[in-house]
């Protein structure tokens, strides 16, 4: 669509300019408008000239690599390698967050009056039902999680 409108541009511009040459203009008029014409072709050449430089630049990766397109092929693949990194960054994190959750209950397990072999017994869930008979207060610790 783009290129659609240039050329109806340029097309009218011909136009413009065929019936501005067939027209009988005093002098005057003729020298501002070759004077316009020639600001405008070099407006033009002066944009066409900086679109040229900003092309490497928006390109990216580091200079004298070659093409732009082998600029744009490195970029995309340093683009997802930064993005695997990154996954594998949160990945670990969460890892390491789960190593220190299970340290965190084997550390409160070892600080506990019981012996970590008395938690494997058949017979602590009694001891637990007999520690609540005798104080109504506190509950289990096995009854606290499965309320949560």
């Amino acid at each position: 669509m783009n290129t659609d409108r240039k050329m109806t541009q340029d097309a009218l511009g011909r136009q413009l300019a065929q019936a501005l040459d067939d027209a009988a203009l005093p002098s005057a008029t003729l020298e501002r408008l070759a004077r316009a014409r020639a600001a405008a072709v070099q407006a033009a050449a002066g944009q066409r000239q900086a679109q040229e430089v900003s092309v490497p630049v928006l390109a990216g990766g580091p200079q004298g690599m070659g093409s732009t397109p082998e600029r744009g092929r490195w970029g995309w693949l340093g683009l997802a390698a930064l993005l695997v990194a990154g996954l594998l960054l949160i990945n670990h994190s969460q890892w390491m967050q789960q190593v220190l959750g299970v340290a965190e209950v084997d550390s409160a397990l070892l600080k506990d009056q019981l012996p970590p072999t008395a938690y494997g017994d058949p017979g602590f869930n009694e001891y637990l039902d007999e520690q609540t008979e005798a104080d109504p207060n506190t509950t289990p610790p096995a009854e606290e999680e499965t309320d949560k």
